[in-house]
């Protein structure tokens, strides 16, 4: 157990080197997480051999580390103190690399705030730089995915879960809170070292990883700026969604990410050919169509430049890139919401059962639920022509309703000729925080608000004789919260108080062109690469049994507690 500078102790496990020397010096590869290590053999069979000494902590609050879990408040110290430790023993070479993923990486990205001089490299998988748009994306609250997750985490003080959860409802508003656990300018100026990055196009975390990457990239300390490097694989936590791509895709991310780590961690640095700084996995339908048109891996030494391209919506039912025009009779489209009959998520960026949440995730097929009335559905024509897309997508929305607060929520699916719509992202908007700020702002009827929402990124090639397709609905339960219309904040002691039934309306107008904002590339742009080959020829000691028993060790490290625990 080691003491913290309030004394507080964390349980601390080393793992030495097979031919560990008296005398010699070693670099600490360091894991700080709150699932404990109960297996470390996917951690010590991958560092272990090059002479590396691995460490893991619990973070405080969780397993066996004494004090209460703060989400992340208190991690830029914690890791700092046991930093701090680590370089000052007999065996330490004075070099620390960290390697964090999920929540490990959550705590990882907090490590440079205190700019310690030891940290000389950072591999981050799966964690975003800011936890309030991901737990509260324009306000709306992923409750389920939030509450399951703190639910699934042994701590030593069980009643703590409450106040955590306390603490979410009281900081519902972008609060000065959420700034102890942001990673912003400040720190990416700390930034020193190599780094990488591992996400997934339908991870949960997908924008928050982005946003991290880009300011370790572009905002660093000059020395290591634009040496950052990213793998995209289409899953991150998502495993369910891996039998929807044709390409081996978990093996061939776990070999990608290993040989990343490997160069970024400096065990071997080559001279790569076909392997750029930012890889990615282009998707696309799992048809025919689509394996023609997509599915492979692309790398790249920057992201490729789209061609933002507006697509309407129009009273008709069509999706096209014309503004709608004055002669067009319908100008908005009105659905009644009820909180108690929401809309069922299927799929999208969430965290599955298996791994700490309770949501399906995925490319998942949206067709039953979008012949719901309370779904309005815009779609193009068959295309005539692949439509590739990378980058991020955007919605910009012209709404009223007759309550004082409601949801909006936004879907792009690719559309099959045999009825299939396959989700590639959605997001959401709660309307009384469209304003960002400290104090809610309700709606007025009669009003018409513009909004734009951030549908996060994607790389997907809807190939020719597939359509796109828009649903624009205000429930999408239990990936969002149902809205109950009152106006009532998560903290308030009614909450959620009585279900109100509103009536919201669209407007698809030349005054009010509702639209989507897509990143059109072309698909020269986003070449294919065949990488796989390449990881395997520069790095020989990176066997398919290596790659299998750390993705599998890396996954039960993260879903172990989760899989056989009790939620709330």
């Amino acid at each position: 157990m080691l003491p913290m500078r309030d004394n507080i102790k964390l349980h601390t496990i080393i793992f030495f080197p097979r031919d560990y020397e008296e005398g010699k010096k070693y670099t600490a590869v360091v894991d700080r997480s709150p699932y404990g290590y109960g297996d470390m053999e996917w951690l010590t069979d991958i560092f272990l051999p090059f002479g590396f000494v691995a460490v893991g902590q619990d973070m405080r609050g969780t397993e066996l580390s004494e004090g209460n879990f703060t989400m992340w408040q208190s991690d830029k110290w914690d890791s700092e103190d046991l930093g701090n430790w680590i370089v000052s023993q007999e065996w330490s070479n004075g070099k620390i690399f960290t390697l964090g993923a999920s929540a490990d990486g959550i705590a990882s990205l907090q490590t440079p705030v205190n700019n310690p001089p030891w940290l000389e490299a950072q591999y981050i998988v799966w964690a975003p730089a800011n936890m309030y748009d991901i737990l509260f994306p324009y306000g709306t609250y992923k409750q389920e995915t939030t509450e399951d997750w703190l639910f699934g985490l042994e701590m030593p003080n069980p009643d703590v879960v409450y106040d955590n959860i306390q603490t979410v409802y009281d900081n519902e508003a972008e609060t000065p809170y959420w700034q102890g656990i942001i990673t912003d300018d400040e720190v990416y100026a700390n930034v020193h070292c190599p780094s990488a990055f591992w996400a997934g196009w339908y991870d949960l975390f997908i924008v928050g990883t982005l946003e991290a990457f880009e300011g370790y990239n572009t905002k660093s300390n000059p020395a290591v700026r634009y040496t950052s490097k990213m793998t995209i694989d289409p899953l991150g936590h998502c495993l369910d969604g891996s039998e929807f791509f044709t390409e081996d895709v978990v093996m061939g991310r776990t070999l990608l990410m290993i040989a990343q780590l490997f160069e970024v961690y400096g065990i071997r640095p080559v001279a790569r050919r076909n392997i750029k700084n930012i890889t990615f996995y282009v998707m696309s339908s799992n048809d025919e169509a689509g394996k023609q048109a997509g599915q492979y891996w692309t790398s790249l030494e920057t992201w490729p430049t789209p061609k933002m391209t507006n697509y309407y919506f129009h009273s008709d039912g069509t999706l096209s890139t014309s503004r709608p025009s004055t002669s067009e009779k319908v100008d908005h489209t009105s659905y009644k919401v009820d909180p108690a009959n929401p809309v069922v998520t299927v799929g999208g960026n969430n965290l599955p059962p298996d791994i700490g949440g309770s949501i399906n995730c995925g490319p998942m097929d949206q067709s039953e639920v979008d012949k719901r009335d309370d779904v309005l559905l815009f779609q193009t024509p068959p295309l005539s022509s692949d439509l590739p897309l990378t980058g991020g997508l955007y919605a910009t929305l012209y709404v009223s309703s007759d309550v004082i607060d409601t949801d909006f929520m936004v879907k792009i699916s690719d559309l099959y000729p045999t009825g299939e719509a396959i989700l590639i992202q959605d997001n959401a908007i709660r309307m009384r925080w469209r304003e960002g700020g400290l104090k809610p702002v309700y709606m007025k009827e009669g009003v018409v608000y513009e909004v734009t929402i951030n549908l996060w990124n994607t790389s997907w090639i809807i190939p020719a004789g597939h359509s796109l397709r828009v649903s624009v609905q205000s429930s999408n339960n239990p990936r969002f919260s149902v809205n109950p219309h009152n106006g009532l904040l998560l903290n308030d002691p009614l909450y959620p108080g009585e279900n109100i039934v509103a009536t919201n309306t669209l407007y698809h107008s030349f005054k009010y062109p509702s639209h989507i904002t897509l990143p059109v590339v072309n698909k020269r742009q986003i070449p294919e690469i065949h990488l796989l080959k390449e990881v395997q020829e520069v790095y020989p000691e990176i066997t398919t049994e290596m790659a299998k028993k750390f993705s599998d060790g890396l996954m039960n490290h993260i879903k172990g507690k989760f899989s056989s625990k009790n939620k709330k």
